[in-house]
């Protein structure tokens, strides 16, 4: 009953049922939606499948909200040297600054991984007549390592190459083999192996594999172990 509960009633003569909405009060207790003033939506998020939920300030609280944004602004202004109109336009420039050394610093990377080929291939192993190369590379993003891989193989001609990075706190693994030797030894099972050692997974090719792991740490007693591993297939 209406002495009871509130019920707000938004009306539209459209509507069939003569009204928009119509819900229990849900603390909107003013006269008229002109006692609100000002409504500012601040924030529009999923709650559940099918159901939004907008958060909004009304009244003094929009205004404050206002002035909060505007002071924003002019620290902004303030920081990049700008004026207020130009602080778009400036993050948009500095934006696109940070991805183009993001890029040279990527390129950089992959640079200085290629350069330890020949460091890499000289502590190359014969395990049972195979050549085996097993090392943690430095300073190597992900396709920096698969380059490196790539290239080692090449120059092995024929053999088996385990390579593996920190990289953002876990651990990145790759290994490869020359497609003369992946009737014996299949990289996908040994990145396996090695994934598990470190708290990952991974699998691939027989000739090509990659893997993730948890455990920095355990990366260089883990690719230790290659030798051994490759020794028990063959």
């Amino acid at each position: 009953p209406e002495s009871n509960v509130r019920v707000v009633t938004i009306p539209d003569p459209r509507s069939p049922r003569g009204f928009y909405s119509k819900e229990l009060c849900g603390g909107t207790h003013v006269e008229r939606v002109g006692d609100i003033g000002v409504l500012k939506v601040v924030s529009e998020e999923s709650v559940a499948a099918g159901v939004r939920r907008i958060e909004a300030v009304t009244g003094i609280g929009a205004l404050e909200h206002y002035q909060q944004q505007a002071q924003t602004l002019r620290q902004l202004a303030s920081q990049l040297n700008v004026g207020e109109d130009a602080v778009l336009s400036q993050v948009e420039k500095l934006s696109e600054t940070v991805r183009q050394l993001e890029k040279d610093l990527e390129a950089q990377k992959r640079k200085g991984a290629l350069g330890q080929i020949d460091e890499l291939a000289a502590h190359v192993q014969l395990i049972k007549g195979i050549k085996v190369i097993a090392a943690e590379v430095q300073n190597a993003d992900r396709q920096g390592l698969r380059q490196l891989v790539d290239s080692l193989r090449q120059k092995l001609g024929s053999g088996v190459v385990a390579l593996g990075t920190p990289e953002n706190g876990k651990v990145a693994l790759i290994v490869g083999v020359t497609k003369d030797l992946t009737s014996k030894v299949h990289a996908g099972k040994l990145i396996g192996a090695l994934a598990e050692k470190l708290g990952g997974k991974g699998g691939g090719r027989p000739d090509l594999a990659e893997a993730g792991g948890k455990d920095t740490a355990g990366l260089k007693t883990a690719l230790q172990t290659v030798p051994s591993l490759i020794a028990t297939w063959l």
